[in-house]
């Protein structure tokens, strides 16, 4: 494996820490410069030993530091990819770095929006509250007495965060290398990740996610959503409104001042399908750290980096697949899954169904209070991953998104059921589908798709006709492979060899016995008889072979 000089360093920390939690196989299998031979391979502690394997590998991301916490943060939403056992342990990965000066912060502050810090605050607490893997959060108070959240970004994060992309970039590659049959687009992975952490690294795409969940729930009375100061902010700085309350995962707090936790619970079901439902955007990381309790009736959402998108065909598409699923519909389940180019054409379609269905009438007549709905999609993932199923990242995120959900859910409301959310998703469904509003926005929006269509048909045939002119049409066909036209091609060529050998034979040997020498050599005599003898052979096995083709048809 071939390496940039410039991250040799880096390449060296990331082998002894792979090495240090037993992963060697690895460093031996990438080979990278020969760097594994110049570092001892060392055993493992017997603590570290006794660490399951999903384990290691959390620890091994932790002390490989920000991007790579980041990277195992985005790998716990892919259910798709991996076992629960390793998302449950990716799912523990929180930034926890070490703060970094505060007069450095200062600076930055500074050089981003051309003012002070005395400029805009009346108080600024020096002491940050939060230190992440890519900003810094400080607590102060702005000149017209409003108390705000100031988040700024680490030095030179961007250039260690484009570095660390590369070496991923240059391991994914080497183990597609070595590994031809691993199932994981590591490629399109590292890649999705590359994006996410564009957006993360750029404060201005938060602010606009935070913007755009304002005017969502600006008629709730249930949500809130602080406000952002576009003013002071900027791609590396970014100022909020603080939320006085209670963060959702103090539960014997928000128990204490005797607010209900099951209409709390309730309140995060609704607000997550309107998120879903009405607007196709929701918060990608909705863990009880981003969610405070404002007041009984009311929480509100922070940290808006993490964000999903879902749009109407997929939306659809769900709603499909529940609706088969329900009714125990298979055919109508692998047409969704093909409908939405999810299942391999390789797939074996016989074992799939049948273990489709025993899945589907494992769950079918399980009381509904005693379903979970972590339960339902985990066993789904590792049956889509066991037949390799195409699961889109989106629909990854929903999922872990949900299951996030009914886990805080549970910790509020030990009664919480599947039932509430059910009943929620079909209200939101029907309402959105039913509405006369967006059943007219649905209808204009058809019209308009097949207004666009109809003017498209005479350009589309303009440009047929003028390739045809030209002879430019072409006919392409890849990896078709038409089996009988195969055999009946192949036998045609055999007996047409035969019958060419056999005239050559035939006319050859007639050549030299009507040769006025042949009496004079024994040789060419006898070189006539053979090629006779040799055509009257090769004859009897060219009728031989036809009449065996006529029986076989």
């Amino acid at each position: 494996m071939r390496i940039s000089y410039k991250n040799l360093k880096r390449y060296k920390e990331i082998v002894h820490i792979l090495i240090k939690y037993g992963f060697s196989f690895i460093v031996e299998k990438l080979n990278i410069e020969d760097i594994a031979y110049k570092i001892p391979i060392t055993n493992p502690s017997e603590e570290i030993k006794n660490m399951s394997t999903a384990t290691k590998i959390r620890c091994v991301i932790e002390e490989l530091g920000p991007t790579y916490i980041k990277f195992g943060q985005l790998l716990s939403t892919r259910k798709d990819l991996f076992d629960q056992d390793i998302i449950d342990e990716l799912s523990k990965l929180r930034d926890s770095v070490e703060p970094f000066d505060t007069d450095t912060a200062k600076i930055i502050f500074k050089n981003e929006t051309g003012l002070d810090i005395d400029d805009i605050f009346k108080e600024f607490n020096d002491t940050p509250i939060g230190a992440a893997s890519i900003g810094q959060v400080y607590e102060g108070k702005l000149k017209n007495n409003e108390d705000v959240i100031v988040k700024i970004q680490r030095p030179n994060i961007e250039e260690t965060i484009k570095s660390d992309i590369e070496i991923l970039r240059s391991i994914a590659s080497a183990l597609k290398d070595l590994y031809k049959d691993i199932d994981i687009d590591l490629k399109q992975v590292i890649e999705e990740f590359n994006t996410q952490l564009i957006r993360e690294l750029d404060y201005n795409f938060e602010a606009m996610n935070a913007i755009k969940f304002k005017k969502m729930f600006e008629d709730s009375k249930e949500v809130y959503i602080p406000s952002i100061y576009s003013e002071y902010s900027t791609q590396k700085v970014l100022i909020m409104e603080k939320i006085i309350g209670i963060k959702l995962s103090d539960i014997s707090k928000i128990r204490e001042l005797g607010w209900s936790t099951k209409n709390i619970a309730e309140i995060g079901v609704r607000s997550l399908f309107k998120q879903v439902f009405e607007y196709g955007f929701f918060h990608g990381d909705p863990h009880p750290g981003n969610i405070f309790v404002v007041s009984s009736n009311c929480i509100s959402y922070i940290d808006f980096g993490m964000i999903g998108i879902i749009d109407s065909k997929t939306l659809s598409f769900l709603n499909h697949m529940a609706i088969a699923i329900s009714k125990k519909n298979i055919d109508r389940v692998i047409h969704s899954l093909i409908d939405m180019n999810m299942l391999n054409s390789d797939i074996d379609t016989s074992s799939f169904r049948q273990d489709l269905l025993y899945l589907m009438h494992y769950y079918y007549d399980v009381p509904i209070e005693k379903l979970s709905i972590s339960n339902i999609l985990n066993e789904m993932f590792r049956f889509l991953r066991r037949y390799k199923v195409y699961i889109p990242p989106q629909l990854s995120m929903l999922a872990k998104t949900v299951i996030t959900l009914e886990g805080t859910a549970r910790s509020l409301d030990p009664d919480f059921s599947i039932s509430s959310v059910a009943q929620e998703f079909i209200q939101y469904y029907y309402i959105e589908k039913l509405s006369i509003d967006k059943t007219l926005l649905r209808a204009k929006d058809s019209t308009e798709e097949v207004l666009f269509d109809i003017r498209a048909i005479p350009r589309q045939l303009k440009s047929i006709l003028r390739n045809l002119e030209n002879n430019n049409l072409k006919i392409q066909m890849e990896d078709v492979k038409f089996t009988s036209l195969e055999r009946c091609i192949i036998d045609l060529a055999t007996k047409l060899s035969l019958s060419l050998v056999l005239a050559a034979m035939v006319v050859g040997s007639s050549l030299i016995i009507s040769s006025q020498n042949v009496n004079q050599n024994i040789w060419i005599k006898m070189m006539a008889i053979i090629g006779f003898f040799i055509s009257f052979i090769i004859g009897i096995l060219l009728i031989i072979k036809i009449f065996r083709s006529q029986y076989k048809k």
